[in-house]
């Protein structure tokens, strides 16, 4: 993973005994579309909520809050953003958006703001296509995963209905595990903490999908 905490992270729960080792990391996201004056498709919008432990990695690595008065200050809250949104040039955000079936790529993290709620580091951004995208009569589905599944995002409801045009309708399909998905979560848990799953793009295997449809 590119973040800047990473290391830390991965640092930090070694010395959890208990932890298992897929996913380290959990993420509670909300998604948007954005479109322009011509109806089409022109950015994404993500957020991540961290787990509360992600959190604590992240003010010990950052070195946020300096005067402990349990807020985040502009100066923080510019170094989250930084750290979450500086995305190496192979890295894509674990934000996946389809038209039709063919994968559409984006460009890097803009409008970026981050703000902390019940000891949870929240960060947003807006993430353009890289080409405007006409839906009329198309489907578009949205999936965030890490493909090495070492981050797990869960995509909570309703925010991804907001602000659509006329004739659009976004539907949120939770991810629900049969057998053989309970099974190979299992087996990803047993793994050691030094070990990459053998098998490729795995966490798109437990992903949610945010379904957007316009007549």
């Amino acid at each position: 993973m590119s973040r800047i905490f990473w290391s830390m992270l991965f640092a930090a729960m070694c010395l959890v005994s208990t932890a298992k080792a897929h996913p380290h990391v959990f993420v509670d996201a909300r998604t948007g579309f954005i479109f322009n004056n011509d109806g089409y498709l022109e950015a994404v919008r993500i957020s991540w909520t961290y787990d509360q432990f992600t959190t604590l990695i992240l003010f010990e690595s950052l070195d946020l809050d300096r005067d402990l008065d349990g807020r985040l200050s502009a100066a923080d809250r510019a170094e989250i953003i930084a750290g979450e949104t500086n995305w190496s040039a192979e890295y894509n955000g674990d934000v996946y958006l389809e038209v039709e079936g063919q994968e559409r790529p984006m460009g890097r993290p803009k409008n970026a703001t981050a703000s902390l709620e019940n000891d949870q580091i929240t960060v947003a951004f807006d993430l353009p296509l890289s080409q405007p995208a006409g839906l009329a009569g198309r489907t578009a589905v949205l999936r965030l995963y890490d493909p090495f599944f070492y981050y797990a995002y869960t995509i909570l409801a309703d925010a991804e209905k907001q602000g659509l045009p006329p004739g659009c309708q976004a539907d949120l399909i939770s991810f629900e595990p049969d057998a053989a998905a309970s099974a190979l979560q299992e087996q990803l848990a047993a793994l050691s903490r030094e070990d990459t799953p053998d098998q490729p793009n795995v966490g798109r295997l437990f992903s949610d999908e945010v379904v957007l449809a316009c007549g």
